[in-house]
């Protein structure tokens, strides 16, 4: 059942259990001089747009000027051609929200505060570079393709717009892995456009347009024709795919006349393993294969074409480069504008080395610490050669070994020792982690969590030893790729032989926090309440719960209407993450299930307030208010809950009922007429929405 209907007795579960995504997740460099000058202000009138298209998952060498020989990028490759292409750009993370937190503020992870997904945000006080564009008279709007970059997580700072309606499908409210297909992405970003256009016409200010294309994450299911012509190899097929949305951006640009004073940069966030040091995706390792990205710019008249920079560049560089080319003075983040390397390599010819100058990348992942209480990794590359702090370090020659495949730190401990007490001045490795929180909350809510004894905070799960006393991933790579091979299982809906694998894994591994949280909700989703119920248990027993384990004990709780064990475990999940929009909504449930209907409004609207799209909380947000005689609040809240999800039947089916309440028959009779439509042959139809069903039917005459 996908909401609850006001006419019932009984409540429905709502939203199934929310999987945090494994592919979803996851100090500083001293700023290196290339020589760049200050350049003059242009005249607004002079000033170019930027468009910023983020490539989600996307390796370097998955394009076809970089290499690849799977799938056909003509676009790209088109841009990279007749611009210019940095061969050799390097991610900050393996994870979508910290490398896009530093794409957009030029820090690295550990100075913007953003390493993981979910639980961090990026802190407003940080300074992004929407935030300088419309400070500079930019209009400024954002078109992202995926639940990981919702505005809740921070990234919205700074834009006119921020366009993150990722999902109609309220089944896929709430799980990192929804998103919105390339296509969508595209057209929400041309309708823009479009009004821009006739808003302003050619007086119209310039403008910051950032479209983030997720397409290439994990599971590869690109639409036609792509999954046939790349059956083989879905990945390729993937890319094939967003590099023809790259290429109607272009097509956008240049049929309004736009493209010739635009300033296009093309960016991945992070790699993909496929299969490379035994990582079919990416999260865990910080190899190449996940940091080594696409980075392109291209802009007619304003740089050089046909250029390629073979030197190292990092991704924090991205946006001191836009701000030095659209000649906007001003300092942002760690990153240097790569502008005089880009003169250098245009003038010196393709390929050739330039001295002096070169930069120095560093990488981390702490995915491995705070999801499965095994080492954090860190990685500088300098000079050639890379080094990967772990318990058992690595030392790589990328010049004779880009691969990645031979350990030289025992060989060459003089070159490890001097990355080593670079990285050491770089990063406080032993700095506190905690996050700041996605959506933390008000005066109110921490007095109300105080007062119960809670603290108002959000902590990941209980943290392992510093590194060197946690275990080496390397070491774990076996588990990592069961854990991998389960997340696959559950992404296809697969969910028995999903829970069988989990299971065999936590008898093996009892001290791994994620495989309580999947392994959990591959019970709830089979039904099998009772093993869901000891999975959770076992997670607070141990001391690893997260609020994800709470928030579904405390549905299974409630199920079997024990409700003050229930509330406990609500309050628990809140306190843990105070943006679980789950949480709040379904102790909401409770709350009015059990007539308090005052602290089921509140808990509702702080759902509201995290997510306002969240079709749950808006019919349950009505049911409340309606019980408690705010008819006009209520009727109000319903059509909410229908324009967040139009072709949700329980939405239409209680704004019906609410109208038929209010005497406005007529109303609520062509709504039950849509709830009949919409349910009509489904077999996946519940019991309690065919009930209602069959109700709407005797109401509704001639049907």
């Amino acid at each position: 059942m996908t909401g609850a209907l006001l006419k019932s007795t009984r409540q429905a579960p709502g939203c199934r259990a929310v999987l945090a995504s494994l592919f979803c997740l996851l100090v500083s460099i001293p700023t290196d001089h290339l020589g760049a000058q200050t350049p003059s202000i242009p005249r607004p009138e002079t000033r170019r747009n930027l468009v910023l298209l983020t490539l989600d998952t996307v390796r370097a060498d998955a394009l076809g000027v970089n290499g690849s020989r799977t799938a056909r990028t003509p676009n790209l490759d088109r841009l990279a051609r007749t611009g210019v292409n940095f061969t050799l750009a390097r991610a900050p993370a393996p994870l979508t929200l910290p490398s896009h937190a530093s794409i957009l503020t030029g820090l690295y992870p550990p100075a913007h505060g953003v390493r993981d997904n979910g639980a961090y945000r990026l802190a407003d006080e940080q300074v992004a570079l929407a935030e300088v564009l419309r400070e500079q008279g930019y209009e400024t709007a954002a078109f992202v393709g995926s639940f990981v970059l919702d505005r809740r997580f921070g990234l919205a700072q700074g834009f006119d717009l921020y366009d993150d309606d990722v999902t109609r499908d309220p089944a896929m409210l709430e799980r990192y892995e929804a998103e919105r297909p390339a296509g969508a992405v595209f057209e929400a970003f041309d309708r823009w456009l479009g009004v821009r256009d006739q808003r302003s016409g050619p007086a119209s200010p310039p403008f910051f347009a950032w479209l983030h294309l997720y397409d290439p994450h994990a599971p590869y299911e690109p639409p036609e024709p792509f999954a046939s012509r790349y059956a083989a190899d879905p990945y390729a097929g993937e890319i094939a795919y967003v590099d023809e949305i790259a290429g109607r951006v272009v097509d956008a640009l240049d049929r309004r006349g736009l493209a010739h004073r635009t300033l296009l940069a093309v960016a991945g966030d992070h790699g993909e393993g496929l299969g490379q040091h035994g990582e079919a995706t990416h999260a865990l390792f910080i190899y190449n294969s996940t940091l080594h990205v696409p980075l392109l710019l291209h802009a007619p008249g304003l740089l050089p074409v046909r250029v390629e920079v073979d030197e190292v560049v990092r991704l924090i560089d991205l946006a001191p480069t836009l701000l030095d080319y659209l000649g906007i003075p001003a300092a942002l983040g760690e990153g240097v504008s790569l502008r005089p390397l880009v003169r250098r390599y245009g003038r010196e010819g393709e390929g050739e080395p330039v001295a002096g100058g070169e930069l120095t990348a560093y990488g981390e992942s702490l995915y491995g610490e705070l999801h499965l209480r095994w080492s954090p990794l860190y990685a500088l590359e300098s000079e050639g050669f890379k080094l990967i702090l772990a318990p058992q370090p690595e030392l790589y020659d990328l010049a004779a070994d880009p691969g990645e495949t031979t350990n030289l730190y025992a060989a060459r401990p003089e070159v490890a020792r001097r990355l080593q007490g670079e990285l050491g001045r770089i990063a406080d490795l032993d700095a506190p982690r905690d996050p700041v929180l996605a959506a933390p909350p008000d005066d109110e809510t921490a007095a109300r969590l105080r007062s119960l004894g809670y603290l108002s905070g959000s902590r990941p799960a209980s943290r392992p030893g510093r590194e060197g006393t946690a275990p080496d991933p390397k070491g774990k790579l076996a588990v990592w790729q069961q854990i991998q091979l389960a997340t696959a299982h559950l992404g296809r809906g697969d969910d028995r032989t999903a829970a069988q694998v989990l299971a065999e894994l936590l008898a093996a591994e009892p001290d791994i926090p994620l495989l309580y949280d999947y392994l959990g909700a591959a019970y709830v989703r089979l039904g099998e309440w009772a093993e869901a119920e000891r999975v959770y248990r076992l997670a607070i027993d141990r001391g690893l719960a997260t609020a994800a384990n709470h928030a579904e004990l405390g549905f299974l709780l409630a199920r079997r209407d024990d409700a003050a064990a229930a509330e406990q475990a609500f309050l628990t999940a809140i306190q843990l993450d105070p943006a679980s929009v789950v949480a709040h909504h379904r102790l909401g449930d409770l709350y009015r299930r059990t007539e308090r209907h005052p602290d089921a409004i509140e808990h509702y609207r702080q759902a509201l307030e995290i997510n306002p799209a969240y079709v749950f909380a808006w019919n349950g947000l009505g049911m409340a208010l309606a019980a408690s005689g705010a008819d006009d609040a209520a009727l109000a809240a319903f059509r909410q809950a229908v324009e967040a999800a139009p072709a949700n039947a329980p939405s239409l089916y209680n704004l019906a009922v609410q109208l038929e309440r209010m005497a406005r028959r007529t109303e609520a009779l062509a709504l039950y007429r849509r709830v009949i439509d919409l349910t009509r042959d489904d077999p996946a139809l519940d019991a309690e929405l065919r009930q209602a069903t069959a109700a709407a039917e005797r109401l509704v005459p001639n049907n």
